[in-house]
């Protein structure tokens, strides 16, 4: 290219016969060319090293740019709770990880459309709907979700406006977390408070009266053995009205007390379905009167759980006793013990199911709570009680029930295994 610059700018060589003016012009026109030769030479390597330079900054940015996308999306991938991006057009750009497992939606493009979504998701579809055409968006909204394994949880979700650098709108974040636990956790701990202010009055009043009931069961022994005659049956029948109702109030005070100061806890191996077999065999004649069977599927052996026998023997009468209560008609109540796996572990799970009149819907959440009852001669500290028990040992009493159709009470506690105490070393658990 240079030689043919140099060929369209060169003048030709004057002949000999030519003056010296010529010669003068012939070299002032060839220094001339030279320089715009120069000059054009200049400007090409500057166009040159412009190019390579554009060529460097754009390959060093893309690299940057993808580095920087790597990581945000390392960092969205890591999040625990779920993210969701959609844009303008109702379009879903961005799912992570944690999202796709709450959800049970691909991870990956193609991603699914609103209306796609709405089947699994109506409630998620309807926030978003409502966020991308009146600018309405939620904060923590609270929705119930069955998975494809059955399990039910509550998801809480939070819709909020993307923006770019001018502040114009282009789409909406939208986080999705599982509270199923952070909501059972505040659940109970305000049973937990109810059941410290409820023990906290009951001890008080349980002090108060427990005194005076045995000072009258005392004075109406003396009472009977000074006043009744032979053949006067009439007041033996008074006195053990009056002996039964004392009593009665014992049991009611003791009730008290035990909620409001629970017994420390004795600790060792036991064999779950002992506890359950002395039950059955102490109610076994009054379930018997009252038409009512028990139909037991118990394990053979080998499923024990680290607790206080006479404290999981409680548990299991009052469980017992609240059937028997809910059948007046009689019927089949359904004991069965099994292995199950929870989020704390390998535990033992004891089912009682009956074929009782079930609980209403408005008192599902109010069974444990000292004092709730439905029956006009019960107390409402059966299955506080037990509730506490099985608490103090690591569990927790689940319900599901059906008005018409009966109520399952399952009972979950931890698993002994080989590295916990066995018969005779005993662990105190003081609360």
């Amino acid at each position: 290219m240079i030689v043919s610059l140099m060929a369209l700018t060169l003048p030709s060589i004057p002949t000999p016969g030519q003056s010296m003016t010529a010669v003068s012009d012939l070299f002032e026109r060839f220094h001339h060319s030279w320089i715009r030769l120069f000059v054009l030479s200049a400007l090409l390597g500057v166009i040159l090293t412009a190019s390579v330079l554009t060529v460097f900054s754009y390959f060093s940015t893309r690299k940057r740019l993808a580095r920087i996308q790597t990581t945000s999306r390392a960092i969205l991938e890591s999040l625990v709770g779920g993210v969701l991006t959609v844009d303008v057009a109702a379009r879903i750009t961005i799912i992570n990880r944690a999202a796709s497992k709450i959800l049970e939606l691909p991870s990956q493009a193609p991603y699914p459309d609103l209306a796609t979504l709405a089947v699994r998701h109506p409630r998620l579809a309807e926030v978003i709907r409502q966020a991308l055409q009146v600018n309405e968006y939620v904060q923590d909204d609270d929705v119930a979700f069955a998975n494809s394994r059955g399990d039910r949880s509550i998801l809480r979700t939070t819709v909020s406006a993307q923006v770019d650098e001018s502040g114009r709108r282009v789409g909406l974040v939208v986080l999705v977390k599982d509270v199923t636990r952070i909501i059972a956790l505040e659940k109970e701990l305000r049973r937990r408070d109810r059941l410290v202010t409820a023990g906290t009055l009951a001890a008080g009043v349980a002090h108060e009266i427990r005194n005076p009931l045995s000072a009258i069961e005392l004075n109406l022994r003396l009472l009977r053995d000074e006043v009744l005659s032979p053949g006067r049956s009439d007041l033996e029948e008074y006195f053990d009205v009056l002996f039964a109702e004392t009593r009665r109030m014992n049991r009611i005070t003791s009730s008290f007390l035990q909620l409001s100061r629970p017994e420390p806890i004795t600790k060792m191996r036991v064999p779950i379905q002992e506890p359950l077999k002395q039950v059955i065999r102490l109610l076994e004649s009054e379930a018997t009167a009252k038409g009512v069977s028990f139909s037991l599927d118990l394990p053979g052996g080998g499923l024990e759980v680290l607790g206080d026998s006479t404290k999981l023997e409680q548990v299991c009468l009052n469980l017992l006793i609240n059937s028997m209560q809910a059948m007046p008609q009689g019927g089949v109540i359904h004991i069965s013990c099994s292995r199950t796996t929870s989020e704390a572990g390998d535990c033992v799970q004891i089912v009682v199911a009956d074929q009782g009149v079930g609980v209403p819907k408005e008192n599902m959440q109010r069974l444990f709570d000292p004092y709730f009852t439905t029956r006009p001669d019960g107390t409402g500290l059966g299955l506080a009680i037990a509730d506490r028990i099985v608490s103090d040992h690591g569990g927790g009493i689940f319900v599901e029930s059906t008005p018409g159709e009966g109520t399952t009470m399952t009972v979950r506690l931890p698993l002994a295994t080989t590295l916990t105490p066995a018969n005779g070393d005993n662990e105190r658990h003081d609360r």
